[in-house]
């Protein structure tokens, strides 16, 4: 065989290695898919509460949503770094492959932000949300918190909101409560009074005292 052969015989390999590391990536958007669906459900329990109550606004933290989601990744303390340290039915390498890219393998005991795992789900979260017809709905800044608003019974529809699918168009500016959650990319916002920049917002993320 010549050497130009071996050369593309080891480009053919490595594009075979890709492709198998793409393939575990889809894995954990499979598996990220099914947790968002359930977090929207608890959600949604959370909000018929509120309404159960009379109230026409909810806000509800996705970390704490979370913990009552089967098998979600789990984190552990090191160094005032919140790291994932069980991964729930998924692995670690899969997460990586769909979120960093599949070009280098994985290497096995990298640390892995917790916060970095939530904030590759939240622009999904949230995207669900505004698809359920609030009048206002969005994230409050530096928090995993969504904070949303319905008619109240008593209200009139104001012209052209009349479906309530206004929750992103029109009613964010000048509003904290409908800001747009950064892009998947963007490191993960630290709240005030974190202790450095770019660490996870603290977990636990309280939720307001009407819900304790």
């Amino acid at each position: 065989m010549s050497f130009a052969a071996t050369l593309s015989k080891r480009v053919s390999a490595k594009q075979q290695e890709t492709k198998e590391r793409q393939v575990e990536g889809t894995k954990w958007l499979a598996l990220e898919a099914k947790y968002i669906d359930t977090a929207v459900d608890l959600f949604k329990q959370r909000c018929t509460r509120a309404a159960q109550n009379m109230q026409c606004t909810v806000t509800v933290s996705f970390e704490v949503l979370t913990r009552d989601v089967p098998n979600f990744p789990a984190y552990s303390v090191k160094d005032g770094s919140y790291l994932v340290d069980n991964w729930g039915e998924g692995e670690a390498a899969s997460w990586y492959y769909a979120r960093r890219g599949a070009s280098d393998p994985f290497a096995h005991g990298t640390p892995i932000q917790f916060a970095e795992l939530l904030e590759g789900m939240m622009p999904k979260f949230l995207e669900k949300v505004k698809a359920m017809g609030f009048i206002r709905c969005g994230r409050e800044p530096g928090t995993w918190r969504v904070k949303v608003e319905w008619r109240h019974p008593d209200e009139q529809p104001k012209n052209g909101s009349s479906n309530g699918n206004g929750s992103s168009n029109g009613h964010h500016n000048g509003s904290s409560t409908a800001s747009a959650a950064p892009p998947a990319s963007a490191a993960p916002p630290p709240p005030a009074g974190s202790p450095k920049r770019g660490a996870p917002p603290p977990p636990p993320d309280e939720e307001p005292s009407s819900w304790k």
